[in-house]
């Protein structure tokens, strides 16, 4: 176990970014006589992970750069993905990259090289694998958004060292690289698509599984494998390369090695298992550069170096000292990997290969694919009741036809082997396109921390030797089967307003019943409502009563689709939100004794904005207005006929065209909420409104400096409890914009 003790301490030092623990090990080695190195050693390995953390927020883009041009020298990392988008009312094409580059004037207000993440529009010339080129960019600081639910953006770029978001304007002189590596990479992913333009599935799916190009993936075979759990299958990191290591051992056990002892007696002083590892690492190194030494294939790289170090000793360390070394030696030349699901899918696929080494090959291959679910739902957060038995079916055809097959026929050139390969996605994709028609309730996500509970109590039920009964692993299942939060008493409402960029997105929860306000922006392949709103229904169990669409502009309406269930769905612009009723004003509902009011609009005459479903709902003694993207002239028009409330939505994202100074007078918010994209190119919440609000005393909420918003109304001394998600639960990456 003492393996474990610093890495433990790096990934707590990374994730809680909190320096007094220093201070507590510096005591306790100076009051403490035994244990002194113990607690010198811990404390070296939680300043190792701090300093990591603090040097990877320290990289990012400073915020007052946030839009500024940039004349900058790059270098394309990795294979730029292409496809075309309207954009401005025009189809055009649009390249993902990410750029590794410094800035190339003399004043460098950010010094260093960065790795930022950018896009670029047509009609800049196309740019290919390895190509260097100068160009101006408009880089923005990597916030994300940050719900409850939800991928966290900020801790994904982190981990990948993404130090900017933003697009390329302009590229001033481009030079092809057409020998670097990730030309080549591409090159190779080419040949391979064309040889196999036969199988569509097969097309997509292999150059992913050889090369990392995951390109020729369509969103509708992306979300089947994601589904269903096995997205893991497409990712070239531990699983694939540790598959790829055990092969190769096995092969350089049983056939090389012997032939060796045989032509070379003095090889004989090393054992076979010795010898099998020449064979095995060669490949694990030729097989991520193909993925082009991407951080997982770096990550998984290392532990298998470690295990095969470990396994060369005569004297063969237990197989939790290994995997303790192996996890250790990974955060040593990468701490920030700890912020990085993927680390523990490398992790759990050394932990296999180790078992499958050691001989435990039935428990593991029934096992396995169990292990494979935890990591594919926590990896994608899509938790299912198929998952384990989709990855039964899935993980033994990829690992032993579909991903050696694929190698094989790269490597020989045959393009008979790859087809062999593509039937084997062909019919990987039959069978879930099979399981995915079957009725399955969706599996409540749960947090983090439980999911990490579920993957630690599967490892431990794989290891030969635990020392307490196996039945006490099942204790990780108790995160599933412990209480949600407590939903409001009667009377009483929450108000959830969700960060989700420049749109909107809110929920309104009663003691037993649900209203949604607004469902966020839509975009190809998602939307907001896929990615926040869903999860979080999971999360709690909830599903809508009644759904309202404000209005149908894309930023309010882009998540319909999405939506599973709306339950009544009613808008301000029924004609443009498809299966939607008139929102009409006088219509009421009472839920749980919190009463809800159209106010505005009177009647269908309406278009746009000014169409808007403006929403009072009234609790024991607060109540909050919702009013979608109303103008002033609407507000003009319900002067009189407003109560005033305790928490205002400002209309339109806090733009000039609303919230005139009459408005807030007759509405007399204590606080008004606004959702808003960070650093978004409207420059909302406009000056001016500002201005008024704090002219009028009324504190504004920004879900672009708070993440989500919960406010609970209607409370015993009627005094709003306020959750501000960034503050509250918040992470070090997660801190307040400054600007």
């Amino acid at each position: 176990m003492r393996y474990w003790f610093s890495p433990a301490a790096m990934i707590a030092a990374v994730w809680s970014g909190l320096w007094w623990p220093l201070a507590v090990c510096a005591a306790l080695a100076a009051a403490l006589p035994r244990g002194r190195g113990w607690c010198l050693l811990l404390a070296l390995s939680w300043a190792h992970g701090l300093l990591a953390l603090e040097q990877g927020l320290d990289r990012r883009l400073p915020e007052y750069l946030n839009g500024t041009p940039l004349t900058v020298e790059a270098r394309v990392v990795g294979l730029p993905v292409t496809d075309t988008r309207r954009r401005f009312g025009e189809t055009l094409r649009r390249q993902r990259m990410i750029l590794d580059l410094r800035l190339a004037v003399d004043e460098r207000p950010w010094p260093g090289r960065h790795r930022v993440r950018v896009t670029a529009w047509a009609p800049l010339p196309a740019l290919e694998a390895g190509d260097r080129l100068r160009g101006k960019v408009r880089l923005f600081f990597p916030h994300g958004w940050y719900n409850q639910t939800g991928p966290d953006r900020a801790r994904f770029d982190l981990a990948d060292r993404i130090d900017a978001r933003g697009v390329l304007t302009a590229v001033i002189r481009q030079r092809g690289r057409p020998d670097s590596l990730d030309a080549r990479r591409a090159g190779l992913s080419q040949r391979v698509r064309e040889q196999l333009s036969a199988s569509p599935a097969g097309a997509a799916v292999i150059p992913a599984l050889v090369t990392g190009d995951r390109r020729g993936l369509e969103p509708p075979l992306w979300r089947l494998f994601r589904d269903l759990g096995t997205a893991h299958l497409l990712a070239i990191s531990g699983l694939h390369l540790t598959l790829v290591t055990g092969l190769l051992w096995g092969l350089g056990r049983w056939l090389l090695a012997p032939l060796l002892w045989l032509a070379c007696p003095p090889a004989r002083r090393f054992s076979l298992q010795q010898w099998a590892w020449a064979p095995s690492l060669a490949g694990a190194l030729g097989y991520a550069a193909l993925a082009g030494f991407a951080l997982p294939t770096q990550r998984a790289l290392i532990m298998v170096a470690v295990l095969a170090a470990c396994r060369l000793r005569r004297a063969r360390p237990a197989a939790g000292s290994v995997l303790g070394l192996a996890l250790l030696a990974v955060l040593l030349v990468q701490p920030l990997a700890a912020l990085s699901a993927g680390l523990w899918l490398s992790f759990t696929a050394v932990a296999v290969i180790l078992l499958l080494i050691d001989g435990g090959r039935w428990p593991v291959m029934v096992s396995l694919p169990l292990l494979m679910a935890v990591l594919g739902a926590w990896l994608f957060d899509t938790w299912a009741w198929l998952s384990p038995l989709a990855n039964l079916l899935l993980v033994p055809l990829f690992s032993l036809l579909v991903v050696p097959a694929a190698l094989l026929g790269v490597a020989l050139d045959v393009p008979a082997i790859l087809l062999a390969a593509a039937t084997g996605v062909e019919a990987s994709v039959l069978m879930m396109e099979g399981l995915h028609g079957l009725p399955s309730p969706p599996l409540a996500p749960a947090p983090g921390w439980a999911g990490l509970a579920l993957l630690g109590s599967a490892l431990l039920w794989l290891l030969p030797a635990w020392p307490w009964p196996r039945r006490l692993l099942l204790l990780g299942l108790l995160p599933w089967w412990l209480p949600g939060a407590e939903p409001p008493a009667r009377g009483q409402l929450d108000l959830i307003v969700f960060e989700v960029g420049q749109g909107q997105a809110l929920a309104l929860r009663t003691q037993r019943h649900l209203v949604l306000y607004d469902l966020g922006p839509g975009w190809a392949g998602g939307s907001a409502a896929k990615s926040v709103l869903l999860p979080w229904l999971r999360r709690h169990g909830l599903t809508p009563d009644l759904t309202i669409v404000s209005h149908g502009d894309g930023d309010h309406a882009g998540g319909l689709a999405d939506l599973e269930h709306t339950g009544r769905l009613l808008s301000g612009e029924p004609d443009r939100v498809d299966g939607a009723r008139p929102c009409r004003a006088g219509q009421q509902w009472r839920f749980d004794g919190v009463r809800f009011e159209v106010l505005w609009p009177p009647d269908g005459s309406y278009q746009g904005n000014a169409a808007s479903c403006v929403l009072r709902v009234d609790a024991l003694g607060a109540s909050a207005l919702l009013t979608g993207d109303i103008p002033k002239q609407v507000e003009y028009r319900l002067l009189g006929r407003v109560a005033p409330t305790t928490v205002l939505q400002l209309a339109h994202h806090g733009s000039d065209s609303s919230s005139s100074t009459a408005w807030l007078r007759a509405v007399s918010p204590r606080w008004a909420v606004a959702s808003m994209g960070y650093a978004n190119r409207f420059d909302h919440p406009d000056p001016d409104v500002v201005d008024r609000l704090e002219a009028a005393g009324v504190t504004l909420l920004r879900t672009d400096r708070t993440g989500m918003i919960v406010f609970r109304l209607g409370g015993p001394d009627n005094a709003a409890l306020i959750t501000k998600w960034r503050r509250a639960h918040g992470r070090p990456w997660h801190r307040e914009p400054e600007l």
